[in-house]
């Protein structure tokens, strides 16, 4: 489906570093400095996870399954809230996405993001921009700033294929003729944003081919990484 397809495109540059069973992140990180407001709680808001799970066919698409992605998104978004929790961060969990400007907000980081992954992070450089993370979802983050009491909110992308059998035969077949085919991957985004600017502050991305976000342990293991040298 295009929605996996564009994603892993965009992620080739960790996908050809990374070896059966292995998991690359790579971050970029704002010049301006990370601060809290000096008289407000220090909490963040986790934006439903935008999760798509689905089934790797013999020929290569991928068929969602809205069963896998419904499981994926409530662990995602628990073990996301348990590992902010963890580091004295009060989560405001903002699920079920119905306010008309937070949904516009949600869809806008997954647009956002994967130019960042383009022009930031890959060799399509633009002009105006340098190497430093300079992207905004723009002053309208500022709602939520107001809304929530929060300096900050967290937007998470991802989409997850799960090799079928019938991939799995085409790919021993093709195997046996010394070609190789990639079964079902892990491609997702993670994005901090200053609600004060919408400036986003922080960005890491993720490419693995081990681990189902479909049980509890392995998304744990999946939000470690997700998050792993985040400035919270």
């Amino acid at each position: 489906m295009p929605r996996f397809a564009t994603l892993a495109r965009l992620l080739l540059p960790l996908a050809a570093v990374c070896l059966a069973g292995c998991t690359v992140t790579r971050d970029i990180k704002a010049e301006s400095s990370f601060t809290w407001s000096a008289d407000a709680q220090k909490r963040v808001i986790l934006i439903q996870p935008d999760v798509v799970l689905g089934e790797m066919q013999a020929g290569g698409l991928v068929e969602p399954r809205a069963d896998w992605t419904a499981t994926a998104q409530a662990l995602l978004a628990k073990q996301l809230s348990s590992a902010l929790g963890q580091r004295a961060i009060d989560v405001v969990a903002v699920n079920n996405l119905a306010d008309e400007h937070e949904i516009q907000l949600a869809k806008l980081h997954s647009a956002v993001g994967a130019e960042i992954i383009l022009h930031g992070l890959g060799g399509a450089k633009l002009p105006t921009k340098g190497s430093a993370l300079d992207w905004t979802l723009g002053p309208g983050a500022k709602v939520l700033h107001d809304h929530y009491n929060a300096d900050y909110a967290m937007f998470v992308y991802v989409r997850d294929s799960y090799t079928s059998g019938g991939r799995a035969l085409v790919m021993v077949g093709a195997a046996l003729l010394g070609i190789g085919l990639q079964g079902g991957s892990q491609t997702a985004f993670v994005s901090l944003v200053d609600l004060r600017t919408g400036n986003v502050v922080w960005f890491n991305t993720l490419f693995s081919q081990s681990g189902d976000l479909r049980n509890e342990a392995d998304t744990g293991t999946f939000v470690a990484s997700l998050l792993k040298d985040s400035p919270l």
